[in-house]
């Protein structure tokens, strides 16, 4: 399985930089959901440097999670596997039942397929790996946007 997705990798964000003045986009909503709240505020940043992206939210477990996406309703959530509260898996499947058009990529810090079947079953997007380059990141949230 490539990283970055469930099917396979792809160029980081090339479509939304192509952005031109006959076709503006709405940027992409992120909701970024991590229990280290350093590192939530550090995707964002990475995020928010992208064109085409603009991160809305921060939660630190599952419940705000999806707390925050009914109220904000992000087209996209990064959601960390492992939290306290409502694990990444329950949230994303709460998530993607309540807000069917919304995206859900989770980051797992765990090796191991089964924890990537269990996102997969829960209506995930896709998946990339807590601690790769950033690249792949932006890679699998370009592939689950597409």
């Amino acid at each position: 399985m490539a990283p970055g997705g469930f099917l396979r990798a792809v160029t980081p964000l090339a479509a939304f930089r192509s952005r031109t003045a006959e076709q503006p986009q709405s940027p992409l909503r992120v909701l970024v959901v991590d229990d280290e709240l350093l590192y939530a505020e550090a995707i964002s940043v990475l995020l928010d440097m992208n064109d085409g992206i603009d991160v809305v939210g921060i939660a630190a477990d599952g419940r705000a999670a999806v707390e925050q996406a009914e109220m904000l309703r992000p087209d996209l959530v990064l959601m960390d596997i492992q939290m306290p509260r409502l694990d990444g898996i329950a949230a994303t499947r709460r998530i993607r039942r309540r807000l069917p058009g919304t995206q859900v990529v989770i980051m797992t810090a765990v090796a191991g397929d089964e924890h990537v079947e269990q996102a997969r079953a829960a209506g995930a997007s896709g998946y990339v790996r807590k601690f790769g380059p950033s690249g792949d990141l932006l890679s699998a949230i370009e592939h689950a946007a597409a």
